[in-house]
């Protein structure tokens, strides 16, 4: 059987998946993957802080055990704003990013949208942009492109520099938006939005600069093995080597600027 191409699984929720999951994943390519931090019921700074550290403490040392090279991403997720609290949040957080595993800022980002989500999204790109960070920016299903549009004009309003930011969960109608204003775009693959066939298309289309891909594993019902899925397929599209390594591993390394 061939070697699978490395694979950078660049948007992970591990602690809802098995090991199992995770051990599958690596078999079939997955050799980096990003943590990020998700939402959940009934949020509270307490509960954010206590999902951080597990993140750091417990997930990124289970992934390596599992053959995985891990980093992370931290921040509040718009689903998961506490009532009270979200400057204790924001304070804690520069400290988790000594020491060169929490690599960026998120998911944050719009998902219902609103006064509360925005106000919560321009605090954390201004603390992304002080301490000069990459974030992960989460797009909604729902709505899609009317919310891309209003990510992209606080992203401009925030003075952060664009070539920080990678606005996730593209699709066709948003993708050629989001790059062309300077951003990296994140492609999920996800059996009931963008499949691997779709996503091999738009690289075909639209070549591999500052395109990433990545799972989105262990939120809901998603496809452990769409980015193997996708790798193969874009072996087999008449693409060159160099894009296909570009497009599985080497812009997520490269965006979020870490090393062999």
């Amino acid at each position: 059987m061939p070697t699978p191409p490395p694979i950078f699984d660049a948007h992970l929720h591990p602690e809802s998946l098995s090991d199992q999951d995770l051990e599958s994943m690596r078999f079939f390519g997955v050799e980096r993957a990003l943590v990020v931090a998700h939402h959940f019921p009934e949020p509270t700074s307490k509960a954010l802080l206590r999902h951080f550290d597990d993140l750091v403490e417990r997930q990124l040392p289970r992934l390596e055990r599992l053959g995985i090279r891990a980093y992370a991403a931290l921040g509040v997720h718009p689903r998961c704003i506490p009532r009270r609290g979200l400057s204790e949040v924001l304070s804690a957080l520069p400290d988790y990013f000594q020491g060169g595993r929490v690599v960026a800022l998120g998911e944050t980002g719009l998902h219902a949208g609103g006064e509360e989500e925005e106000e919560a999204f321009l605090e954390q790109l201004a603390l992304a942009r002080g301490l000069k960070l990459r974030v992960l920016v989460h797009t909604p299903t729902t709505e899609k492109e009317r919310h891309t549009r209003r990510i992209l004009t606080l992203l401009r309003q925030s003075g952060l520099l664009p070539s920080r930011a990678l606005v996730d969960h593209a699709n066709a109608r948003t993708v050629r938006t989001i790059l062309e204003v300077g951003h990296w775009a994140g492609l999920t693959l996800h059996p009931e939005a963008l499949k691997a066939e779709r996503a091999v298309a738009l690289v075909r289309r639209l070549g591999s600069e500052r395109l990433v891909l990545n799972s989105d594993a262990g939120d809901g019902a998603g496809d452990i093995l769409g980015l193997a899925r996708a790798a193969n397929l874009l072996a087999k599209a008449s693409l060159s080597e160099r894009i296909v390594q570009r497009i599985t591993h080497e812009n997520a390394a490269r965006f979020f600027q870490v090393g062999d």
